[in-house]
């Protein structure tokens, strides 16, 4: 079983238990915009018994790759067509039907997809997953509950950040996106002086207190903005897991990092 990146996979892995191996094709670490498949990777996908992705564009040069494993009849689960997808801002024009990519950032989001996924997977598998999935989804309760504890303790939550990735955990947690360095929703886009002014004159007019990072976005730029603006600049793990950790460690840090910085 195929899937395209770590923080889906270990879900995967989490809901399957020993019913099936999970090969993640995406290293853990590099950026699911910018990685580009080997022959190797797309070897495994080609031969994979069942992929899950996610959509949207995330693994943007992956796409043609599964969709002709898709025509050579590999089923293939898109969790983006299985959750409520939260609208990307208008003023971006990379948004893929108007949608945000990033639904793992907002885990009650991410829960919705588990029945669907859980039946898919018990069919190819031949197993019954639905005590796992229901436990799972009990786990992701209780992330949301620890992130809302956390997050209640800052007063006022303004983000600027390296891309357009953080507007599900925005939109769950009572957050306000200022802007982002890179005003796209993939960190593979670019941008100019000008938006970068714009992002300036934003940040300090909302009285951010930290501009966030994430992978892809360039170091330099970010702590050269946040030196303006009069803030400092802290980098976020959005799109990986920690070293020997789970997607739980990923949004509890994630809120800790975001808490800590804006208190």
């Amino acid at each position: 079983m195929v899937v395209t990146y770590s923080i889906l996979g270990d879900l995967v892995a989490d809901l399957v238990g020993d019913a099936a191996k999970v090969i993640v094709v995406i290293p853990n670490g590099q950026d699911q915009h910018e990685f580009e498949p080997s022959a190797k990777v797309v070897e495994q996908i080609n031969n994979a018994d069942f992929i899950v992705s996610n959509g949207l564009d995330l693994e943007e040069h992956l796409t043609g790759v599964l969709a002709e494993a898709a025509t050579r009849g590999v089923g293939v689960f898109t969790a983006a067509e299985h959750v409520t997808l939260r609208r990307a801002n208008a003023k971006l024009t990379d948004a893929k039907n108007g949608n945000d990519p990033h639904l793992w950032l907002d885990p009650i989001t991410l829960a919705e997809m588990i029945p669907d996924l859980s039946v898919e997977l018990g069919k190819v598998l031949g197993v019954d997953l639905s005590e796992s999935a229901a436990q799972l989804s009990l786990r992701l309760d209780t992330i949301d509950a620890k992130i809302k504890e956390i997050m209640s303790t800052v007063p006022r939550c303004a983000l600027v950040t390296g891309h357009d990735s953080l507007g599900y955990f925005a939109a769950r947690y009572g957050c306000q996106i200022v802007g982002a360095v890179i005003p796209s929703l993939s960190s593979s886009a670019e941008t100019s002086a000008g938006e970068l002014a714009n992002l300036k004159t934003a940040a300090t007019q909302a009285n951010a207190r930290a501009v966030f990072t994430e992978i892809g976005t360039p170091r330099a730029v970010v702590d050269q903005i946040a030196k303006e603006v009069g803030v400092k600049s802290v980098e976020l793990r959005t799109h990986m897991l920690p070293p020997g950790g789970h997607y739980a460690d990923v949004m509890i840090q994630l809120a800790t990092s975001i808490a800590d910085a804006l208190k």
